[in-house]
């Protein structure tokens, strides 16, 4: 079966009990846990029993691919339904999948696969695609008005008030993925003081500011002030911290993106000052002074270039043939040779 993205949530909230096996894929391994946690609490009420939920890794199926079918018809201990979760699931695990699909029935256990990205041709994902008793269910890393809505609502639940302005800036500034968006919300309430429920602009400056989302601001200013050596020690430290090649792409583009809208309304007679107060959220004050020496110094063709190409290498980076860690350095690079001619055209002129 196949979820349309509309219906995702309140599909994983509540599944049909016709569901016997679940694929969840995609790059946002966070939302993919946070997923599977929640379907698995809609059968069992702890999530962490170790009677009623067992957890398999791809290679364990590997060399015992029988165990899947085992652990799927299993009779619980205790009684009820048990969860049997894969991690790492692929298209070699097609076959052994299929067969369990046509074994189950209703009142079985259920079956949870969490893989990365699998392209629409997966004989994995065709499988739960076309399944009566499967479905597939995407997991894409969200875009700031998602882990905006994640943000308020989590806080909202947590008893706090806070701005939309605050919300704009929080979403803008994480990164990562829907995991690193309830992390950010813990550390914010943490770092409230006790009995201070009104959250305001600065306290999410002030908070968010010690997270990965400043080591990405200074990786996008570094890299259109074409600072190539910076830039990519910063992205080596991004990407060993587990943050995927699409979220460092994304903001890039965020930040071009910014770059070209000032740079716009720079050319139709807006004043520096306020071209940038009309950006939402609000410019950090750390790269508020490279910001405007790049609009000086990349042109408005220039940019749009940048968008485009960071906007091609995303796309390759969801091709499963692709290396996405790879083709983002290639692109850093590129773009740091085109900063460091604009930044030289602007000195010699």
């Amino acid at each position: 079966m196949k979820i349309a993205p509309k219906n995702i949530e309140s599909f994983v909230k509540k599944p049909p009990p016709a569901m016997a096996a679940l694929l969840l894929y995609g790059p946002d391994e966070g939302l993919i846990r946070e997923r599977m946690n929640l379907l698995t609490g809609n059968i069992v009420s702890d999530i962490r029993d170790p009677f009623n939920v067992v957890e398999l890794s791809a290679k364990q199926l590997s060399e015992n691919p029988a165990r899947l079918m085992d652990e799927a018809l299993s009779i619980s201990m205790l009684g009820g339904r048990r969860v049997v979760r894969v991690q790492g699931a692929g298209d070699d695990m097609t076959t052994v999948v299929k067969g369990v699909l046509a074994a189950l029935r209703p009142a079985d256990n259920l079956v949870l696969l969490g893989a990365g990205e699998l392209s629409p041709r997966s004989s994995l994902r065709l499988l739960f695609e076309n399944a009566e008793n499967g479905a597939a269910i995407p997991c894409y890393i969200e875009d700031e008005r998602d882990i905006g809505r994640v943000i308020g609502d989590s806080l909202k639940t947590a008893g706090y008030t806070i701005p939309s302005e605050a919300i704009a800036y929080m979403a803008g500034n994480v990164v990562g993925d829907r995991a690193v968006a309830r992390s950010e919300v813990e550390k914010l309430i943490t770092y409230m003081s006790a009995g201070q429920k009104s959250i305001s602009l600065d306290d999410v400056v002030a908070c968010v500011g010690n997270s990965a989302a400043l080591s990405l601001d200074d990786l996008a200013r570094h890299v259109a002030s074409g600072q190539f050596a910076a830039a990519e020690r910063i992205l080596d430290h991004v990407l060993s911290e587990g943050i995927p090649a699409v979220s460092i792409l994304r903001n890039l583009q965020n930040y071009f993106l910014r770059l070209h809208i000032s740079k716009a309304r720079l050319q139709q007679g807006e004043s520096m000052e306020g071209a940038l107060k009309k950006l939402r959220p609000p410019l950090f004050f750390k790269v508020k002074s490279a910001f405007e020496s790049q609009l000086s110094t990349w042109s408005l063709n220039q940019m749009e270039q940048a968008l485009a190409l960071l906007s091609g290498v995303e796309a390759k980076c969801k091709q499963t043939a692709n290396d996405p860690h790879t083709l983002c350095s290639r692109a850093v690079l590129s773009l740091s040779q085109t900063g460091a001619k604009a930044a030289g055209v602007r000195r010699r002129a």
